[in-house]
């Protein structure tokens, strides 16, 4: 069961990244071979160099939990395809068909289909992949597509472009978390699903998308050329180059001199700042993600439940995203689902700050007698800024609040294990598409172990998860938004935008789909 977990935890990082997955990298020396990544204006040789904050420390999309990470090899490997409500868009897979009963699914490969060695794709990439996931050990970020819960999911090999995958149980969202999963080449592995133990072909990034790899240096570079075996449309641009900048006032510098065409904006300073400007233009997208607060269950505080009443009454989260993130950063959030998530209900009303009422719910439960403990990820942004004006909304209503920033590792490890020494945390999770995909992984209690979650929101989790009519479950998770704000899980505080800033001679950009980043490069070209 703790593999299990390790599984999913992993997974939920992977689906949000843009969410800024939960996971940590070991570092790495090895690097593929040199090239020349010298400074030039970057449309003139027509390449596209985008500006990241750190690396990737392999070239395994299935090891990435890092947002950076899926950006960086988001043009390598290529998904089965992406499902919306509206619309499936096919990029591998010719087809996926599902049984009546909902208990059967058929993924079909488009044929032709080359690796960027040259190597067929074919349904034993399929079986692979699924394979690679269904292993524990390797951690993995896929572990949905071979797991409906608990439960393993079956699957064959009927012909070469063809898999048929048996599930346990009827599940919605099965077919679009499997669209998500980008195959790895069985014949690069020797067909050994023990994947971290091949630090070489790790580092090969033999892929299936637009571009292919053409040298990388960890912590400096990842530098990408096209692929004209590609079966899509052929891309525009000759070149990706992913330039490691660390520091975000040389990434403006850089951007403003035209020597990186992207860079990802993480402040309202900044957005404001290329306002205006004929030269850079900003680019805001829904990133798919709900940040909130939480209380430790495994706090004492919490024994009463008027506790956790009275904080959440004293909060105003219109107030907090105001002056934590700005307008550009984020929005107010309402329910645990974001305005990125299928079946999400803008209508739902959340928690309305009542200061008469915290003041009073402070006498009567001892607050005022006590000095509260949150926690946050001091590299995550917005949470430190965050921190200071929950403070102060908590100190006018007379509760005392201490806080404490952590490093990403030792925070993962304190508010994902059952440690009592604290009583509030700030983090987020991964909300885009069918909430079955990732944001029940939090509340169900595979993820969340920490948070309060009623039998009735259980229930209509199941419910969700098992109904197949659209009406229907439109209904279950209207009443299940309902339910978790009855049950306080969780403070949805807000839902991030991805906002990014591009020299304005690059075209398409509007085009791109972001959650949970950049979904196709051939749309991208230079005016």
């Amino acid at each position: 069961m703790k593999k299990r977990l390790l599984s999913a935890l992993l997974c939920l990082a992977m689906a949000a990244m843009i969410l800024a997955g939960c996971g940590s990298k070991e570092k790495s020396e090895d690097s593929a071979p040199d090239a020349d990544t010298s400074d030039t204006k970057t449309s003139d040789a027509n390449e596209l160099v985008m500006g990241v904050s750190s690396s990737v420390t392999n070239l395994n999309k299935h090891l990435e939990s890092m947002k950076e990470g899926w950006l960086m090899l988001g043009a390598v490997y290529d998904e089965l395809y992406m499902k919306t409500e509206s619309e499936t868009r096919y990029y591998l897979a010719d087809r996926v068909e599902v049984s009546d009963d909902g208990m059967t699914v058929t993924l079909t490969l488009k044929d032709n289909l080359k690796w960027h060695d040259g190597e067929a794709i074919t349904a034993d990439d399929i079986i692979f992949s699924l394979d690679v996931n269904a292993d524990p050990d390797n951690g993995a970020g896929y572990a949905n597509a071979v797991y409906i819960g608990d439960k393993p999911v079956t699957y064959e090999k009927m012909d070469d472009l063809t898999v048929q995958i048996t599930l346990p149980e009827p599940s919605a969202s099965y077919v679009t978390i499997l669209g998500r999963l980008p195959l790895l080449p069985a014949h690069v592995y020797d067909n050994d699903t023990d994947i971290k133990a091949d630090s070489e072909a790790n580092l090969k990034g033999i892929g299936s998308g637009p571009y292919k790899v053409k040298a990388f240096k960890n912590g400096e570079y990842l530098e990408l050329e096209r692929f004209d075996g590609y079966y899509g449309d052929r891309p525009s641009i000759d070149k990706v180059v992913y330039k490691v900048i660390p520091d975000t006032s040389a990434q403006e510098v850089a951007l403003q001199k035209g020597e990186i065409n992207f860079m990802e904006i993480s402040s309202q300073t900044a957005a404001d700042m290329y306002e205006g400007d004929e030269e850079i233009t900003v680019h805001t997208f829904p990133e798919g993600r709900v940040n909130y607060l939480a209380c430790n269950k495994f706090s004492d505080t919490f024994s009463d439940p008027k506790v956790k009443e009275a904080i959440y009454a004293a909060l105003d989260n219109e107030e907090i995203v105001e002056g934590a993130y700005g307008t550009a950063m984020g929005t107010a959030a309402n329910t645990i689902f974001s305005n990125a998530t299928q079946y999400y209900d803008e209508d739902i009303k959340g928690y309305v700050q009542d200061v008469d009422k915290a003041k009073k719910l402070v006498k009567e439960t001892g607050l005022d007698d006590k000095t509260l403990k949150l926690v946050y990820n001091q590299d995550r942004a917005f949470m430190k800024e965050t921190a200071l004006i929950v403070q102060q909304q908590l100190k006018d209503v007379g509760i005392r609040l201490e806080v404490e920033g952590m490093e990403s590792n030792g925070f993962f490890d304190r508010v994902f294990g059952d440690a009592s020494d604290y009583d509030l945390y700030f983090n987020g999770y991964g909300a885009f598409g069918d909430p079955d995909e990732v944001i029940a992984g939090m509340f169900d209690g595979t993820w969340g172990i920490n948070l309060e979650v009623s039998d009735g929101q259980l229930d209509l989790w199941k419910q969700g998860r098992a109904a197949t009519d659209d009406a229907e479950r439109t209904e279950i998770y209207k009443k299940l938004q309902e339910k978790a704000v009855e049950d306080m899980s969780v403070y949805p505080i807000a839902y991030p935008n991805y906002v990014f800033a591009t020299t304005s001679s690059l075209q398409g950009a509007d085009e791109l789909q972001t959650n949970p980043v950049f979904e196709d490069y051939t749309k991208l070209s230079f005016k």
